[in-house]
């Protein structure tokens, strides 16, 4: 372990990830002769995991099995990834964090809401008014923001308060910022859809990850707009966090991204036409229009953070 003190950040995330591929996929065989006797049993796992015809999806489960792998592993490392000064930094109680938090929010939704504006004029997206009931329409919101609220803190701790800036600690500004955006785009297409039949299956787990892999070459011509869109969500989230020097105005753009996203999907239909390289898709940030936006959020974030919260200068890093 005293070893790993003297790796740089850079590889400690590196080393991280792999280990965390390897006992995730040294786990997965002994989770599902768990899971295969209570697939066949359970009404609830059934349609939890889409048992049908002697199958069911074995890719979602190994994503779940690398989550607290991955949590296990940054706890008992913590010390050695300096993972807890790395967090304080970026959620210490600093004054105005509200503010940030809400400036955030606010920012956020409003050039989402400016830009549902737009593929609603141009017939994009259409409004579904008797979707769901009024009483459901509040209920799904808190709901959507409750888990806004708690993917946007998770991410957000994990990606700028940890992996940007342990490369921070290793290279320029830049530099860190592209290569966390891009790790953090791409980490969201490392999935794939893998059917399996009960019975042992001892290297499941290293299959399942090369499959990944395999998928995400494979279709990167597809996924590239998708690729492109979040590697820009990732960059004006970094810059949020480097020009406050805090998670909390970054927190409030990544909640309000994913709340508006959700929502989105429940109040409106995406009607598919042939200016998709301009709209996108239903997913919002695959169109030359969803890109001109964040980089116009990110202008915005350079001019209000000029003079921060609390009323003190911010540094100019980038």
């Amino acid at each position: 372990m005293n070893s790993l003190n003297d790796i740089k950040q850079y590889k400690k995330i590196v080393l991280l990830f792999l280990f965390t591929l390897c006992l995730s996929s040294f786990i997965a065989p002994i989770v599902k002769i768990f899971l295969d006797t209570l697939v066949s049993s359970s009404p609830f796992m059934k349609d939890l995991l889409h048992y049908k015809q002697g199958t069911y999806e074995f890719g979602k489960v190994m994503r779940r099995i690398m989550m607290p792998v991955a949590i296990l592993l940054i706890f008992l490392l913590r010390k050695q990834l300096r993972i807890g000064s790395f967090v304080a930094v970026g959620i210490k109680p600093v004054q105005g964090w509200w503010k940030q938090l809400q400036l955030g929010f606010l920012l956020s939704t409003g050039m989402f809401l400016f830009y549902i504006t737009i593929t609603c004029i141009s017939g994009t997206q259409i409004f579904q008014t008797d979707a769901i009931s009024p009483a459901n329409v509040i209920l799904q919101l808190l709901k959507i923001l409750l888990i806004a609220g708690l993917v946007g803190c998770i991410e957000e701790i994990f990606f700028r308060g940890f992996i940007l800036q342990s490369l921070l600690v290793d290279m320029q500004a830049v530099s860190a910022v592209w290569i966390s955006s891009l790790f953090f785009s791409l980490l969201h297409f490392f999935k794939v859809k893998f059917l399996v039949s009960p019975g042992f299956q001892p290297f499941i787990g290293f299959i399942v990850i090369y499959q990944s892999f395999q998928d995400m070459i494979v279709n990167f011509t597809t996924i590239v707009p998708s690729i492109i869109g979040l590697f820009l969500v990732g960059v004006v989230l970094s810059y949020a966090y480097i020009r406050t020097k805090s998670l909390y105005l970054s927190i409030g753009l990544h909640a309000g991204w994913i709340f508006l996203i959700k929502e989105n999907k429940v109040f409106f239909d995406h009607v598919k036409t042939n200016r998709e390289w301009l709209f996108g898709d239903s997913k919002i940030i695959t169109g030359v229009l969803g890109w001109s936006f964040l980089i116009i959020t990110l202008i915005i974030i350079r001019f209000l953070t000029n003079v921060s919260c609390d009323g003190k200068n911010s540094a100019r890093t980038l």
